[in-house]
């Protein structure tokens, strides 16, 4: 090889922003007839994060807007013995309930390494 024979490096597909990408309008369309504003903030890289603001004065449940984005995006509804709700959930600042829905948490298909993929949803605080 000589100094002039061109090397080609492919540069990895980032696959994640583009499948979020593709899941975004059908989940902002759900969140609106639930009562929600949902927007992105984040690079998409590693999950994608979404913020549900209320935008009417009496929007559905935290739980039935996470039921039917699930719906949505074909998962099961995880549910516990009681019937309550079982997703992931946390308390951020400012009094933001935060959940998660499994895409997919690891695993091979089709020889390939699939990474994490994961929706975060906080919900703003209302009155």
């Amino acid at each position: 090889m000589n100094q002039f024979t061109k090397i080609e490096i492919k540069k990895p597909i980032k696959a994640k922003p583009h499948f979020y990408s593709v899941c975004l309008e059908g989940l902002q369309q759900i969140a609106k007839d639930y009562g929600y504003n949902l927007v992105v903030h984040g690079s998409m890289n590693r999950d994608l994060d979404l913020i549900a603001v209320t935008w009417i004065n009496e929007p559905k449940t935290h739980f039935e807007l996470l039921d039917a984005f699930s719906e949505y995006l074909g998962l099961p509804l995880d549910r516990t013995f009681e019937g309550t709700e079982n997703y992931m959930h946390n308390i951020l600042p400012g009094g933001r309930d935060a959940y998660i829905i499994n895409l997919n948490r690891g695993g091979k298909f089709n020889g390939y390494l699939d990474e994490q993929y994961y929706l975060d949803i906080s919900f703003t605080p209302t009155k």
